[in-house]
């Protein structure tokens, strides 16, 4: 045995508790870790169990001490009773059709303003860019009795009523909503000019190549925006509370109302109702959740 054979021992065994002891810390870390989001994950989730189960209690279960999370007597049957107290098949339709629309001129403006505001250079541009930002900052309260005027107004000129229908709510979209153009335009400015510039060559127009090439290669962020905002107008209250005034014409939020009465409410079938009207964006959610991760590249070779 030579001298240096027992020095590369004890290199060696360093090395090994080294090892040990890193993978001892990561795991620790990794413990720690789970912990924390899964204590995160529980207190999301909580409010939405016990949302589920008071949907299913007696009435005397609902407020009884100490609090009951299961039911005693599963009232599945609160589930039918909401369709048959209030017209909630057609808050739905009606919903679903109002969401889709907002949802479409949302993303395609703010696709096309955002696309203009990264590629190309024109006058004014920054202050409009920084207009539009300011914007941001300005909360949709604040312009709810301005707006309404602004279109009984409109109507009154025209000679058609357009408070009582959903154009107020409609066409306010063909805007685009400031923070998608924003979000949008952060994730344009970061594709590569090369692809752009190749399919120049090849002949493309500046609308070409916004909807074969920036749009395909933008899925995970139209994606992402295509959510928000379906979400968003999923779920707006004020906006139809102000503008709809016939029962048939009521949203999902506007009709969730209608369960609470001025000295009375009927708990289980306002979280019954409440339950149903979360389902589509649980399914949007999870349907779409496999396009935010795709990357520039993944996308634009295919």
């Amino acid at each position: 045995m030579t001298a240096a054979d027992p020095r590369r021992g004890r290199v060696l065994a360093v090395a090994a508790a080294r090892r040990r002891a890193h993978r001892r810390r990561t795991w620790h870390r990794s413990v720690a870790k789970h912990a924390m989001l899964s204590v995160v994950a529980l207190s999301m989730l909580l409010p939405f169990a016990w949302m589920v189960t008071t949907s299913l209690k007696p009435d005397g279960d609902v407020f009884s001490i100490p609090p009951q999370w299961l039911p005693s007597d599963p009232q599945w049957q609160h589930y039918r009773e909401v369709f048959e107290a209030l017209p909630f098949a057609r808050f739905f339709l009606n919903t679903a059709l109002y969401t889709l629309a907002v949802m479409a001129g949302e993303v395609v403006v703010s696709i096309v303003v955002a696309y203009g505001f990264a590629r190309f250079e024109f006058r004014w541009k920054k202050p409009l860019f920084l207009f539009l930002l300011v914007t941001i900052m300005l909360p949709g309260e604040i312009t709810i009795v301005p707006g309404y005027i602004f279109w009984a107004e409109i109507g009154d000129r025209l000679g058609v009523e357009l408070i009582n229908t959903y154009w107020p709510l409609i066409l306010p979209a063909l805007g685009g909503q400031a923070v998608h153009v924003f979000f949008l335009f952060q994730f344009f400015r970061s594709i590569p000019r090369d692809f752009a510039e190749a399919a120049y060559m090849n002949g493309a127009g500046w609308w070409a190549i916004l909807w074969r090439v920036f749009v395909p290669m933008s899925r995970p962020a139209i994606v992402t925006v295509a959510v928000t905002a379906f979400m968003g107008t999923w779920n707006a209250f004020l906006g139809p509370l102000i503008y709809l005034n016939d029962v048939e014409k009521f949203t999902v939020q506007v009709g969730l109302t209608m369960f609470r009465g001025q000295f009375e409410t009927d708990w289980p079938l306002l979280m019954a109702a409440t339950t149903l009207s979360i389902v589509p964006v649980l399914v949007l959610f999870f349907t779409m959740q496999r396009y935010f991760v795709p990357s520039h590249t993944s996308e634009a070779v295919r």
